[in-house]
């Protein structure tokens, strides 16, 4: 068998070229790797932590339900009727439409006195006539009127007969209810006071006031009919007499002698400085 040694040297050159590489190779990285390895064995007592974890093979869809967001209700706030609330009790009026007046709400046995530029309720008082009060809230007008006189007797016909039983006791209680300790001097009882001071019917009844003006600027207050068998005409009041100070505090305007009546119901001692023909005199009271 003839062989051709050249076909075959020429086929054997890429094998031992392949051999060489793979012998350089080795022969590097046993020159370059260490030749020994450190072993750290596990130790006995060594105990590897094991959990148990179970998963749910079937996975729940979580649905988000999103709550409606809470609608706060609105509370409307009622407008306070005027007309609808009050009554107008009484009035006292000036030429020049100033003044003041008494009024109480329906639902109420309390009464509150009102002077020119006061409020109630946010209705400021503006003008005051002789049978009406004009108010304004909010640029706007508001008519308070008297109750007419067929109001008035629907209303105390009822009372009438008692009242009339209990006038005669009630008079000579209060005349009773005061004593003259001196010429300008008296004490009299606080329910007197009080008597008058939540009726003022019975107050226009036995006595009338009006402005007293100099120059046009109002001074005091003038009383200009008083009855003569009244409490007032026991307490040293007269015809005529002009209220120029009522404890220190000068009667020049409506809002002072509001002052001063708002003060009764605590008020122990009343100096009255007045004006009797043209000479000035004090009349003192005290209050028990």
């Amino acid at each position: 068998m003839n062989i051709n040694f050249n076909t075959i040297i020429s086929k054997s050159i890429p094998f031992v070229g392949l051999l060489s590489l793979a012998y350089g190779i080795n022969t590097g990285l046993y020159y370059y790797l260490p030749k020994t390895v450190e072993y750290n064995a596990v130790p006995n007592d060594y105990n590897i932590e094991y959990n148990k974890y179970k998963f749910d093979n079937k996975l729940k869809e979580v649905v988000v339900v999103k709550k409606k967001p809470i609608k706060k209700k609105v509370v409307k706030k009622k407008e306070y009727k005027l007309n609808a609330n009050i009554i107008l009790k009484a009035i006292y009026s000036s030429n020049d439409n100033s003044g003041w007046i008494i009024i109480g709400e329906k639902s109420s046995t309390k009464t509150h006195m009102l002077s020119i530029g006061e409020k109630f309720k946010s209705f400021e008082l503006q003008l005051v006539y002789s049978t009406y009060a004009i108010f304004t809230k909010d640029n706007k007008e508001y008519r308070l009127d008297l109750l007419s006189e067929k109001d008035k007797k629907a209303k105390f016909t009822t009372k009438k007969n008692i009242a009339a039983k209990k006038t005669e006791t009630i008079k000579s209680e209060e005349l009773n209810a005061i004593k003259q300790e001196d010429e300008n001097q008296f004490a009299l009882k606080r329910t007197l006071i009080n008597n008058y001071t939540k009726n003022l019917k019975k107050i226009w009844r036995d006595i009338a006031i009006d402005d007293y003006k100099q120059n046009g600027i109002l001074t005091g207050f003038k009383i200009r009919r008083i009855n003569q068998n009244s409490v007032f005409a026991k307490l040293g009041l007269r015809d005529g007499d002009i209220i120029k100070s009522v404890n220190n505090i000068k009667m020049t305007s409506y809002s002072n002698a509001f002052s001063v009546y708002k003060k009764l119901s605590k008020t122990k001692d009343l100096s009255f400085l007045i004006l009797r023909d043209n000479n000035e005199m004090e009349l003192e009271y005290e209050i028990k």
